[in-house]
């Protein structure tokens, strides 16, 4: 544990207080989310605690990274407004490594109980001057999945995308039919739904967003849901970026790993990475080759009109149409020369030479993306696996690319910010079957825009669908 974060973390056994008997059990395995503030700084921390609840009273071992604290005194009570209290002191003891602390201090917190939730939450205060806020989950006793399919979104617009996708539509009864909202006011809410297939209950499925984007946030949310939960299965969709080289805008990525780029040391020669990857099931890479995306409601076949506008957009973004991943699927055999001698003789293409818009073709591209800002509902999308390389910042320098080929994976094909979490909370609590699966709405470089967002957020979770349905049918046969 850091310094900063001033938090307990391994409070001793001590005969404590005598407990109620109106005070409720608090006995049992909890994930315990540390919201701290020092100075100037703030951040959030996983741990884990272990509560003993007794006739004589309560103790209490919680374990992090950083430091071990043992219990001053802890005394259970209660409130005029009815919510059960803990009130507890603490020393905190650091690590050698793991701390930037090298002396012991003390802290308190007022904890109160949630009986909905099942929570423990409250405010603590450090003699360091440090303060924040902590939040205790139970864990479900033994390892019996609670649900068979865990689905985290990281932003608005993926969740929504997911669970409307994963939501029954009026005219079909495949799908979820109901959704119950679950501890709606505590600090990891969710929902819950079964998704039946053709009348008969397919699988079990809980959907639950993330605060904030980000691994650090969406780790945490995904570790406390997993341990709650225990599911068969972890699941994350959404919206990346694609490296140019191998996908279109549209197209969806499924990995094939996962991995934290910017994880490693700085030096004066330069960054030096220390990877550390988190493989996919196979089957899901052997799933994701055999779908075809022609089934899925966003895939469109191209017109004519659309690869005509395709082929300008691609030149006024300064990307090469010839070699671009997606040319084939706007182009059929004989189709491109026709096009090209078609837009040279209406001038928008230069008559001769490289590939490039005149002003007259900048204009009319320019004024066709002003005039149709809706959103786009059908593409000729292309589903792909490969590495995805998560980062913790939102890149646009376009040059990124290069950078992950040469420290090591050269095949990524996806960047975003969540998918290493997912992938280690779910190996960390011994879940192997997970995925990550978004939809390409950019490059990572300077033309980054939100045009192809929604999407690409509709058509992964459009995917993730498809290959849950398949996966479940067929364990099910």
């Amino acid at each position: 544990m850091t310094r900063d974060s001033r938090s307990p973390a391994r409070p001793a056994r001590r005969p404590p207080m005598k407990t109620s008997a109106s005070f409720p059990d608090i006995s049992g395995q909890w994930t315990m989310l540390i919201e701290w503030n020092h100075k100037d700084k703030r951040g959030d921390l996983l741990a884990s605690a272990v509560i003993d609840q007794n006739p004589s009273g309560i103790s209490m071992d919680v374990h992090s990274k950083g430091s071990d604290s043992h219990t001053i005194m802890a005394l259970p009570g209660g409130q005029a407004a009815g919510s059960p209290t803990l009130h507890y002191m603490y020393q905190v003891e650091p690590h050698a490594t793991g701390s930037d602390a090298t002396t012991s201090y003390q802290g308190a917190a007022i904890l109160r109980y949630y009986k909905a939730a099942d929570e423990l939450r409250g405010n603590y205060w450090t003699s360091e001057l440090s303060r924040g806020h902590f939040t205790l989950s139970r864990k479900p006793d033994g390892r019996e999945s609670l649900i068979d399919i865990l689905l985290i979104a990281a932003i608005p617009e993926e969740f929504e995308a997911a669970k409307a996708t994963f939501t029954a539509r009026v005219d079909t009864d495949d799908g979820v039919r109901d959704w119950q909202a679950i501890d709606p006011t505590s600090s990891f809410p969710y929902y819950q739904g079964r998704f039946d297939y053709r009348g008969q209950p397919l699988f079990s499925i809980a959907i639950a967003q993330s605060p904030r984007m980000g691994g650090i946030t969406t780790g945490q949310l995904a570790a406390v849901l997993v341990e709650r939960l225990k599911p068969k299965a972890v699941v994350m969709c959404g919206v990346c970026a694609g490296n140019p080289g191998d996908v279109a805008l549209g197209d969806v990525v499924v990995s094939e790993l996962a991995y934290q780029y910017d994880e490693g040391r700085r030096t004066k020669e330069g960054f030096e990475p220390d990877h550390r990857q988190q493989p996919a099931s196979r089957q899901w890479k052997a799933a994701a080759k055999a779908l075809n995306p022609a089934d899925l409601p966003s895939y469109g076949i191209a017109d004519r009109a659309d690869a005509r506008y395709w082929l300008m957009e691609q030149l006024h973004r300064g990307a090469d149409p010839l070699s671009h991943p997606a040319r084939d699927r706007y182009f059929g055999p004989g189709e491109w020369a026709a096009m090209i001698n078609e837009l040279r003789q209406a001038g928008i293409l230069k008559s001769k030479g490289v590939l490039a818009l005149t002003r007259k073709g900048i204009a009319e591209t320019r004024d066709a993306s002003n005039t149709n800002p809706d959103p786009l509902l059908r593409l000729p999308f292309a589903i792909k696996a490969g590495p995805i390389a998560s980062g913790n910042v939102v890149v646009k320098d376009g040059i990124t690319w290069d950078m992950l080929k040469r420290h090591g994976v050269r095949s990524v094909i996806g960047l975003e910010m969540e998918a290493a979490a997912i992938g280690y909370a779910a190996i960390s609590a011994e879940v192997a079957d997970w995925i990550v699966i978004k939809g390409v709405m950019d490059h990572a470089d300077p033309n980054k825009d939100d045009r192809y967002k929604s999407f690409a957020a509709r058509a992964s979770a459009e995917v993730l669908r498809a290959l849950l349905v398949d996966r479940s049918l067929a364990k099910a046969n």
